[in-house]
């Protein structure tokens, strides 16, 4: 099997494919800058195990990671736990997409591997929108190429601004509001206004893009937070799930060194 460690700010997504690319096993841990790379490899194999994947099955592994202090350390523990050949996607990884912005090197990871994915839909031209700890909006032209970006802070980030910033507001999760709309009480109230809010922004901006790159856009709507979020979004989106993970295996197809 392949292992796919996507590195978020918040979570650290793994995925696990099986010869024939069917994605097999998708779980999610907390990103702990001050683990070790064997405590990770402990981690991970622990995870992998409570969904029946046995290391010993996993023939490589490929990272993409938006939090450069724990691209090394997952590096390391991917390689003790597998004892595999292990790619990081970064600058010199074949990925076959062309980037048409200022610096191609410096562009994250993560809107590589999303483009990757969505080029190969072949449904162009594409926004996909990805909902994390920011939420990235990454377009592709009609020929497939990485033409622009734009990212905006997620909906748990502005929850956290919210109590941080403002004295008399709690700490809350992410969660629905269960009075609709309009709020009946605080918690309600800030849920709808991050929920709604970042709903608007998102509708705004898919219909900024279409000026830009025409009418015929086909959008996807993908991260952790997607499926929360989903409901609340007027403009026709596509669910595309897990579309980092999907794009680090097309890439490990591409640079893959040896026949497994």
């Amino acid at each position: 099997m392949l292992l796919a460690i996507n590195i978020q700010n918040s979570a650290i997504t793994l995925g696990c494919f099986d010869r024939q690319g069917k994605l097999c096993v998708v779980s999610h841990i907390a990103s702990e800058s001050r683990q070790t790379a064997d405590q990770y490899a402990c981690q991970i194999e622990s995870v992998l195990r409570l969904h029946g994947c046995e290391p010993s099955h996993i023939y490589g592994a490929i990272i993409c990671s938006v939090v450069p202090a724990l691209s090394g350390v997952l590096r390391e523990a991917a390689e003790i736990l597998c004892h595999c050949e292990v790619v990081n996607v970064s600058s010199g990884v074949k990925t076959g997409l062309s980037i048409r912005m200022d610096n191609p090197r410096v562009v994250g990871s993560d809107l590589v591997c999303v483009a990757v994915e969505a080029a190969a839909k072949k449904r162009l031209p594409a926004l996909v929108i990805d909902m994390n700890t920011a939420v990235t909006f990454t377009a592709l032209d009609e020929t497939g190429a990485l033409v622009g970006s734009i990212i905006a802070p997620g909906m748990r980030i502005g929850l956290e601004s919210l109590h941080t910033k403002a004295a008399q507001l709690p700490s809350i999760g992410l969660a629905r509001p269960h009075t609709g709309l309009l709020g009946k009480n605080t918690m309600d109230a800030m849920a709808s206004g991050v929920l709604n809010g970042t709903a608007c922004m998102i509708d705004g901006m898919i219909g900024r893009c279409k000026k830009q790159l025409g009418d015929n856009l086909t959008v996807y709507l993908t991260g952790t937070d997607a499926e929360l979020a989903a409901p609340y979004v007027t403009q026709s989106v596509r669910r595309a799930d897990n579309m980092v993970l999907y794009g680090l295996h097309r890439i490990w197809m591409k640079n893959k060194r040896r026949e497994i």
